[in-house]
């Protein structure tokens, strides 16, 4: 029975708490919550080293970059798209703000090192996968070039451009001030962690009250219909591979400062855990559905399992099971979400 409350002269109906409840249970965070609680139960028992909060931070050190690149595919899923070009984005991204800054060539090559300050680099470098974003998105949009092809191609082209500019070789020699941006603390805090904490609140207050957020759910939910409003679809999704590629920027920036390197090889296969993170999260795949919230705490849930992983001395060719295992897990967790709704 709902409960009826006056207020200023008229009734309003309030759900009754138990259904307020069921919904709040039912929400895909809670889920994630409610999991990330009982493995730190268990792994507490197993490794006195877990909840300690040197451990936890590295947790969130480490995953940072994944998780800020999701909250850029979240926004591509939610408008109906899909990007698998993040992981070379990200190494695209982190190259160029490595170049940017470094102050030593040990390219082949031997490309130039301009030593610029850490800022430059930084902005350099999202400034690159934004470009690889719009590029995505205009092989989308204008070319109608179905999503999952159009990315996956990118992916190669990028990842080639990456291995071509160095021939396979590291590039490396940054200034303390940059390698503080990956290793760096405000506080407690490894910085990092705050620039996701800040951008995870952006992205969440843009898709709750700017209008092409809204926009963004509409076309996601029923791009045809969305079409037929006069909703501008082919730019707002456009804007999303933009915002993807650019955070991925981030994400490929934060690697390389925290690792002190950019390898050819960086950030290869982080498409699989950046999209993960997104569904696991409640990010459908379909389009529509899911949080800013969602998606961070599934690439916190990852970042926990892996480091689970490590703690029981799990050997790494089992470590990379357990992470296809993850990958269907979370396309069934999603399939379920769709035949229940």
């Amino acid at each position: 029975m709902n409960t009826n409350i006056a207020v200023e002269g008229k009734t309003a109906k309030v759900a009754p708490l138990p259904a307020l409840l069921r919904r709040v249970i039912q929400r895909p965070e809670t889920s994630i919550i409610l999991v990330l609680l009982a493995l730190g139960t268990v792994l507490s028992q197993s490794s006195s080293v877990f909840l300690t909060s040197d451990n936890l931070f590295n947790i969130l050190r480490n995953n940072a970059d994944i998780a800020i690149a999701a909250l850029g595919v979240t926004l591509v899923i939610l408008a109906g798209g899909i990007d698998l070009s993040i992981g070379s984005t990200m190494a695209f991204s982190g190259l160029i703000a490595a170049i940017a800054v470094s102050l030593g060539g040990t390219t082949a090559y031997q490309l130039p090192s301009y030593g610029l300050p850490p800022a430059i680099a930084f902005a350099l470098g999202v400034l690159a996968g934004a470009t690889v974003g719009l590029v995505n998105g205009l092989l989308v949009v204008r070319l109608k070039v179905v999503p999952f092809i159009a990315t996956l191609g990118m992916l190669g082209v990028v990842r080639g451009l990456v291995v071509g500019l160095t021939s396979g070789q590291t590039v490396r020699n940054f200034p303390p001030e940059f390698i503080a941006l990956g290793q760096g603390y405000i506080g407690p805090v490894p910085l990092p962690v705050v620039f996701l904490i800040v951008l995870a609140i952006a992205v969440s207050i843009f898709l709750s009250y700017h209008v092409w957020g809204t926009y963004i759910y509409a076309i996601g939910g029923n791009e045809t219909s969305a079409t037929l409003t006069g909703l501008p679809v082919e730019r707002v999704k456009l804007l999303t591979y933009v915002l993807s590629g650019a955070l991925a920027g981030v994400g490929g920036v934060l690697v390389v400062a925290r690792l002190g390197v950019s390898a050819p090889t960086q950030a290869l296969g982080y498409e699989l855990f950046v999209i993960a993170s997104a569904v696991i999260g409640g990010v459908s795949l379909s389009g529509g559905r899911g949080t800013v919230l969602g998606a961070v705490l599934g690439a916190v849930l990852i970042g926990v399992l892996n480091n689970a992983l490590v703690l029981l001395r799990v050997e790494s060719y089992w470590q990379q099971a357990f992470t296809g295992g993850i990958i269907l897990l979370s396309a069934l967790i999603d399939r379920l979400r769709q035949r229940r709704s």
